[in-house]
């Protein structure tokens, strides 16, 4: 069956982002080591809450501040917060390229502030006929659900989709459905295996 969409994850895709850089200027900013920081609100409970739309920006702000010795206003905390993305270059032109033959989608495990903060920033972003950020959405990758939801709302079947993610297992995820899968290595790698497909670029 023909591709009829085509469907992108964001991060170590479009944008390239290191938490790190956010973990650590956040330790010199509070005085918590970094390995506390990273385990009270980037891998926490309270992340995936945030992730999924659970709590808003301001509640996620207000419990993580909870912690700190030292305060933060908020738009400090939110610069910090956002200041791990850097923009994809080599895969403007080919986003480029294919909007011309097929709708483009975004599913993305992120957050408000930092998926606002780069649908602002790059301009890859304009290039998508809809976003489904799973803060939006309420389901994150692996989840099915989150699949699922895309195609109701595109109104396409599995087969005549493809998605694109650096992650195998969420690859996967979609592949169970019928979608078509690509793990994202490199661009070059990502147009040998769209070609396969019959996608034109």
């Amino acid at each position: 069956m023909t591709i009829k969409a085509i469907l992108f994850d964001l991060g170590n895709v479009l944008v390239f982002f290191d938490p790190r850089r956010s973990s650590s200027a956040f330790a010199k900013a509070v005085g918590i080591p970094e390995d506390e920081i990273w385990k009270l609100f980037f891998t926490s409970e309270l992340e995936n809450e945030y992730t999924r739309g659970k709590i808003s920006s301001e509640e996620f702000y207000q419990k993580v501040s909870e912690h700190f010795p030292k305060k933060l206003d908020f738009r400090t905390f939110a610069r910090l917060w956002n200041d791990i993305f850097t923009e994809n270059t080599e895969m403007i032109d080919l986003i480029k390229r294919l909007k011309k033959n097929y709708p483009l989608y975004l599913i993305s495990n992120t957050n408000d502030l930092h998926f606002e903060f780069v649908r602002s920033r790059f301009p890859i972003m304009r290039h998508f006929t809809k976003y489904f950020p799973s803060h939006l959405v309420g389901r994150r990758k692996p989840d099915r659900a989150i699949f699922q939801h895309v195609l109701e709302e595109i109104k396409l079947a599995p087969e005549e989709t493809v998605f694109i993610d650096d992650i195998s297992e969420f690859v996967e995820s979609a592949k169970s459905l019928g979608i078509h899968g690509i793990q994202f290595i490199s661009r070059k790698e990502l147009e040998r295996k769209l070609a396969r497909l019959g996608i034109k670029f």
